[in-house]
């Protein structure tokens, strides 16, 4: 926890007279509760609607306004207003109207993120007012709403996402109405926390209180965008996908360019093993994943030299991380020679890019 500005201070004297407080001892009250983030957002949504036909309109277009919060992991409670009208397209009624609400929630693939896209799935039931000819007509009904999502990984520092939409809404009004929403706009997370700190400061017979308002910004110490107040796994390896919780998720592959060997040679250049210290660190603070490490070479020379000598790398390895106090029956030596590049060999980069090392992890 960083505590970066005081913004108020409140002082009560107790007692009459002057309190020197250079005299003063100060006790602090540690049982003060701990402070939890909870990821909140609105979002703006223009929408075009493929209207049922039996309304009497083909189409239309509405804007909705949206409120959410995490609920818990994945979970989100999602509340809405919208506004919408439907194009009759003739010359002698006039549009159609619709002011709605609707509450519900979202399930998310992955925790809402600054690093990656999250598909969603929502459902919500609500209300809404339809203005329609003739008047007597006009009525209030009840919707029930499904629909599919996603939203971007931020395009800014300050979070802003992208976010799409389709969702179906079924209208109770007349006879049962289905229309089709397709939406696309902006999701804007909402962050700041505040809290109260109180100290006591005591004095023989003195006491004056002190209220402290403090605004709390959590910190993300390995940076795989889960603050440290949520994150279970420390340590985390750069480049790697992780859940809600912080921790690595299984089914990937983390691609090294930047660990290098001797010439012809599979011993681990100085530069090498202080760029493995890391990773090895990440592994051990993980100890549920097996990891495969897989050697890669470009294309010059035999296929059959190749293949030996990313064998013999990919143990070298796995040597070093046994050696950092990794369970060897985690670990497990591959190599695959020239036989799959990641790009072409005519050139010296490509050739680069193709001698690599990878971590399969797997649990």
């Amino acid at each position: 926890m960083r505590f970066d500005a005081v913004s108020g201070k409140t002082l009560t004297l107790l007692t009459g007279g002057l309190l020197i407080l250079s005299s003063t001892a100060l006790a602090e009250d540690d049982s003060l509760p701990a402070v939890g983030v909870t990821p909140q957002f609105i979002a703006f949504l223009p929408f075009h609607i493929n209207a049922d036909r039996d309304r009497g309109a083909s189409e239309g277009r509405g804007f909705r306004a949206i409120y959410g919060r995490s609920l818990a992991e994945h979970w989100y409670w999602e509340s809405d207003v919208f506004g919408a009208v439907l194009e009759t397209g003739k010359d002698t009624i006039t549009d159609f109207y619709q002011l709605g609400a609707e509450t519900g929630l979202s399930w998310s693939l992955y925790e809402r993120s600054r690093t990656q896209w999250t598909p969603y799935a929502i459902g919500t039931l609500g209300a809404v007012f339809n203005d329609v000819q003739p008047d007597s007509d006009d009525d209030s009904s009840f919707t029930l709403g499904a629909g599919l999502g996603a939203v971007s990984k931020s395009l800014f520092d300050n979070g802003l996402k992208v976010r799409g939409e389709v969702r179906y809404l079924f209208d109770t009004f007349k006879e049962d109405f289905g229309d089709v929403h397709w939406s696309l706009g902006l999701e804007i997370p909402l962050g700041e926390i505040r809290t109260v700190e109180r100290v006591v400061y005591v004095d023989r017979t003195v006491e004056v209180a002190v209220e402290k308002v403090i605004r709390v910004s959590d910190t993300d110490s390995d940076g795989d965008s889960v603050p440290d107040s949520r994150d279970q796994c420390e340590n985390t390896l750069s480049g790697a996908r992780v859940d809600a919780t912080g921790c690595i998720i299984d089914a990937q592959t983390v691609t090294f360019n930047t660990i290098s060997f001797q010439p012809s040679s599979s011993e681990l250049t100085y530069g090498s093993k202080k760029t493995l210290l890391p990773v090895a660190e990440s592994f051990n603070s993980q100890k549920d994943l097996k990891i495969e490490i897989a050697g890669h070479t470009d294309s010059i020379g035999s296929a059959e030299y190749n293949q030996g000598l990313s064998q013999q790398r990919a143990n070298s390895v796995r040597e070093f991380f046994i050696d950092q106090g990794i369970e060897s029956s985690r670990l497990t030596a591959v190599g695959y020679g020239e036989m799959q590049p990641v790009t072409e060999n005519d050139t010296e980069s490509g050739r680069a890019m193709n001698r690599r090392v990878e971590f399969r992890l797997l649990k």
